[in-house]
């Protein structure tokens, strides 16, 4: 087994079976960051590996384009003598094949994604600000005239252009100490670029629906971006200011591209603020540091796992032979 192959294999492997490790994290409550960083890392890792895949099958000896063009030739003349085209042949191909196609679409779903974002932040900026009361700060938080409880954050091209709107409700039907909860949850998502990493998701979806993980990504990084944000809240206002305020907002939406504290995951995230603690900074940041180093890993070491193990098989096979 060449080592093209292998680390072609070894990046489906992992896009097949990542979903799977996620949701043990979420079953387990590992750290929320650290899930975001090693899926992020897990999803950059597979596309740098599949391109070191098909450096690996294209450029000994050969520039790409003339490794490829070489390649085909190779194929076409086998396939009419009835011969069985090499393993670097096939590998080359199918990963400039897979390459291709995943980038084209997953730029095209990113673009369409980040065109549908500014729209939002556009009718945001030109419906609100003329109605609610702006109080300035980091991220503009707008008050509107509303009874009900309602907070959501929206994003923007830059940290001055994120802005967040809440409802007067908010204060009229909630504790001062989980209101300033709320807030904070909606600051953590901006903070920590958490729409960045829902688009992403989405993109991915949109483009590579038939791989599980690109396809599952959406609502699981949906879930742990709120439990991120949760995380955050909690620590600097308790955990019951947090799991009050997802109370009262839990039957609370928001518009389509933005994130509200009360639309998604809502018991999953009550039983982790009821049987889970957040940890300090120091250990959050250790835990995904070590999430991202090992989902950077994972795709390599698989294929090289891979390589083993085939050198192995040949070994035995030969020494019972």
């Amino acid at each position: 087994m060449t080592l093209a192959v292998a680390l072609l294999i070894g990046t489906l492997l992992v896009l097949w079976l990542a979903p799977a490790t996620l949701v043990m994290g979420l079953r387990h409550r590992v750290e929320p960051r650290a899930v975001l960083t090693a899926w992020l890392v897990l999803v950059a890792s597979t596309f740098l590996t599949l391109v070191a895949a098909v450096t690996v099958s294209l450029l000994p000896g050969h520039g790409p384009a003339r490794r490829i063009v070489a390649l085909l030739q190779h194929c076409w003349s086998a396939l009419r003598h009835g011969d069985v085209p090499s393993l670097d042949a096939v590998a080359g191909l199918a990963g400039v094949v897979l390459l291709t196609f995943s980038t084209v679409r997953v730029v095209l779903a990113g673009c369409r994604r980040v065109q549908a974002q500014c729209c939002l932040h556009r009718r945001h900026v030109d419906l609100l600000r003329g109605i609610a009361q702006v109080e300035p700060g980091r991220y503009p938080l707008l008050w509107l005239e509303h009874p009900e409880p309602l907070a959501y954050s929206v994003a923007g091209a830059g940290s001055s252009r994120c802005l967040i709107v809440a409802t007067r409700g908010l204060v009229d039907r909630l504790d001062r100490r989980d209101v300033t909860a709320v807030l904070d949850h909606e600051r953590a998502h901006l903070q920590g670029h958490h729409h960045l990493l829902v688009g992403l998701a989405d993109a991915l979806a949109a483009a590579l629906p038939r791989l599980p993980m690109m396809r599952l990504s959406p609502d699981l990084v949906r879930t742990f971006v709120e439990l991120a944000a949760d995380r955050v809240s909690a620590r600097a206002n308790g955990t019951a200011a947090v799991r009050g305020a997802l109370l009262a907002l839990s039957t609370a939406g928001g518009p389509s591209g933005s994130l509200a504290m009360g639309r998604d995951a809502v018991s999953v995230r009550l039983r982790w603020l009821e049987h889970s603690r957040p940890s300090g900074r120091v250990r959050t940041a250790a835990a995904a540091a070590v999430a991202g180093l090992t989902a950077g890993l994972a795709p390599t070491l698989l294929g090289v796992a891979l390589i083993a193990a085939a050198g192995l098989a040949t070994c035995a096979t030969t020494a019972l032979g």
